[in-house]
């Protein structure tokens, strides 16, 4: 299905007859350079270059005179400090500013001469000082800036923001010599308030040195009835300690005697405990060796026994064989006056006989185990016997020894309740007297306390006016010039803005590049096949096939389109600069970018003829509309919003952008949609073929031809 080499060769061909033909299409080739470079180039970097744009301020500002804080008077001219700063602004992003009168500003706005009127009133200085006096009388300053739409509408934006620039700066700057002002009013109000508190401390030290005395007495009379309630209390203290002391000693003397009481009973009944045990283990060590004699006995018997039944197992299957060989025999030929019936009765016990020697053995067997156990216990119990006898004696010792302790105990207890109730008698005394005491020296701190007042509420009231004065003198701050600065500074701007583009690129024309590449690569495609020919007449009238000859068409549109491709991007990246942030993806961008359009155009051209050139117009400005290649597609009206992702000159767009500023999120998306694009556009332009190799009446005799 691939068209032969010589269809797209033929169309290609009809060009190379004479110089014009040629040139016309070297012309195609470099129309969407002209296009796509030209545009780039003409917005290139144009908030770059406002500098070339001319501007009038006219200042109309009065000078004013205010009070600084030395009391001599400052001259303030904030309108010629503005128009200064501008005039004198080599900033490329700002306008040229020219200082200028009211009417030569007029005319040169009428005219186009200044693109902006910058208006300073004669009052600015007035309002921007207006604050440092009576509130009433604070007013708002106004700057007036003037634009002329019918000169240009996109500058009147430009021109309020450079104002809103100056006017933030200079509010700034008012603001913070405003503030200044108010920072250094605070150290003269810090000074005369610390003179006052000086004042006021002085006073206070005197009252202070009053009750001073007063204290003195007071506390003396405090600390003697102190002492005296703290020794009536550790009498009274020492009195109850003793009683308890007293009546623990008797309950330990009650314990102490039940104690030996009872330890005296157990060590009578314990007396004979080592006799018992000696005889307990003596028995037991008895009983042991006899039941190891009958162990060592039984085994014996159990040797025998299992000795002795051995072999019987063998001899009771012998003798079972040999009689029943008889039993067999006598059958045979029965020997007069034997009992053949007993012979085999005989036979068949033999098996009982075998069964009753197993029993012995295991009974046997079972003796033998038993006996070792008791054998074993018995020993052991005699074992755990004579350990008994020998610890005995050790715990009855220890019953007399604790019902001797038990005795001194009881001695004890009672001389120190003797102790106890002479202690408690005498501290009874003692707190008595110390009541006594504690009395007269309270009455004597209650009439201390009394002079101690008096003596305070004179020095808490000048303490108060000094403490007063001393507070409001350190919460007015004191600043020096470089915290005046920094403080009035960052009052005056508190907040700043840092913007942080994602993916930037250098300028306005690197930003509308992917715009201009896609209007200039589909303006390209049209002046393709202006000059080519969709469907090839040769073709036509051959006998290849449709697709054949809708690919033969569309190979030469291709293959100059690929040409237009490679020279605008050679000369937006070599002569304008635009630098792209992925090259490998630009290049493949942009070449699907021309094989869609070319494929889009040669469609049009072969269904519609001549026609298909005004179809190629009004679709392009459906595309250039609904693309978002300027404003964000959601600020056009919703008809465009419906055609943005129905168009393929949105998924060009995007992908140039992609690839000029960086990202690659949706880019196999663009890929696939200008593929299918670009195959929806082949496969009516061979519908179109087939209908071109079909002769109509419709053909012989159009109803237009354009």
């Amino acid at each position: 299905m691939i068209p032969s080499p010589t269809l797209p060769w033929f169309e290609l061909a009809r060009f190379r007859r004479s110089r014009l033909t040629r040139a016309a299409v070297i012309a195609v080739m470099l129309v969407p350079l002209f296009y796509g470079a030209m545009y780039v180039w003409a917005n290139l970097d144009p908030t770059g270059r406002l500098d070339h744009v001319k501007a009038a301020v006219v200042n109309e500002d009065q000078l004013v005179e205010i009070e600084g804080t030395d009391g001599a008077k400052q001259p303030v001219a904030i309108g010629r400090q503005l128009a200064g700063n501008l005039v004198s602004n080599d900033d490329d992003t700002n306008y040229d500013w020219v200082l200028t009168d009211a009417a030569d500003a007029r005319r040169g706005l009428a005219d186009g001469d200044y693109k902006a009127v910058l208006t300073i009133p004669e009052n600015l200085s007035a309002a921007a000082t207006s604050t440092s006096g009576d509130p009433a009388q604070a007013v708002q300053g106004r700057l007036d800036l003037q634009t002329n739409d019918a000169v240009n509408y996109i500058n009147g934006t430009i021109a309020q923001t450079i104002l809103r620039a100056a006017k933030g700066a200079l509010n700034a700057q008012v603001t913070e010599t405003y503030l200044d002002n108010v920072y250094l009013s605070f150290s003269d109000i810090k000074g005369s308030l610390t003179d006052a508190a000086g004042g006021a401390s002085d006073l206070a030290d005197g009252a202070d040195q009053l009750g001073v005395g007063a204290r003195k007495l007071a506390n003396g009379a405090d600390d003697l009835a102190d002492g005296a309630s703290t020794l009536a209390d550790g009498a009274d203290d020492l009195a109850a300690g003793n009683r308890r002391l007293a009546d623990g000693a008797d309950e330990v003397d009650r314990g102490a005697r039940t104690l030996s009481d009872g330890l005296g009973q157990l060590q009578s009944r314990t007396a004979t405990l080592p006799r018992d045990t000696q005889r307990l283990a003596d028995g037991s060590r008895q009983v042991a060796d006899g039941t190891a004699q009958v162990d060592r006995l039984v085994q014996g018997v159990t040797s025998g026994i299992l000795g002795a039944t051995d072999g019987a197992d063998a001899d009771i299957d012998r003798l079972a064989t040999t009689l029943r060989g008889l039993a067999d025999d006598c059958r045979t030929d029965p020997p007069p006056g034997l009992d053949c019936a007993a012979i085999e009765s005989a036979a068949g016990r033999a098996g009982d006989l075998k069964t009753f020697v197993r029993d012995v053995r295991g009974q046997a067997t079972g003796a033998s185990q038993q006996t070792r156990q008791l054998a074993d216990g018995a020993r052991q119990v005699a074992d755990g016997n004579a350990e008994l006898a020998r610890n005995v004696p050790a715990l009855v010792g220890a019953i007399g020894q604790a019902r001797d302790g038990a005795k001194q105990l009881t001695d004890g207890t009672s001389q120190l309740r003797k102790g106890a109730d002479a202690a408690a008698a005498g501290a009874s005394r003692l707190s008595g007297g110390a009541d006594q005491l504690a009395a007269g020296s309270t009455r004597l701190a209650d009439g201390g306390d009394r002079l101690v007042d008096g003596a305070g509420e004179l020095s808490a009231g000048a303490r108060k006016l000094a403490d007063g004065l001393r507070d409001g003198s350190d919460k007015v701050p004191d600043y020096d010039k470089a915290e005046r600065d920094r403080l009035a500074t960052t009052a005056a701007t508190p907040i700043e803005d840092v913007a942080d583009r994602v993916n930037p690129v250098d300028n306005y024309g690197a930003a509308l590049a992917p715009y201009f590449i896609s209007l200039a690569l589909w303006v390209g495609a049209m002046a393709i096949y202006l000059l080519l020919r969709p469907i090839s007449a040769r073709a036509i009238a051959s006998t290849t096939g449709s697709i054949r000859v809708a690919l033969a068409g569309y190979a030469p549109g291709l293959a100059v389109s690929v040409v237009q491709v490679v020279l605008l991007l050679a000369v937006l990246q070599g002569v304008l600069g635009v630098r792209p942030a992925n090259e490998l993806l630009l290049i493949g961008i942009a070449l699907a970018t021309a094989a869609v359009f070319t494929a889009i155009n040669q469609m049009f051209v072969a269904l519609f003829g001549g026609a298909g050139r005004f179809a190629a117009l009004v679709f392009v400005s459906l595309q250039l509309t609904s693309a978002g290649g300027t404003y964000p597609i959601e600020t056009a009206p919703r008809f465009f919003n419906l055609l943005h992702d129905l168009l393929p000159m949105t998924y060009t767009v995007h992908g140039l952008r992609a690839a000029l500023a960086g990202g690659t999120d949706g880019v196999v998306r663009d890929f696939v949609v200008l593929g299918v694009f670009t195959a929806l556009a082949l496969g009516v332009t061979v519908i179109a073929a087939r209908r071109r190799q079909t002769v109509t009446l419709a053909r012989l005799h159009p109803t237009l031809q354009v």
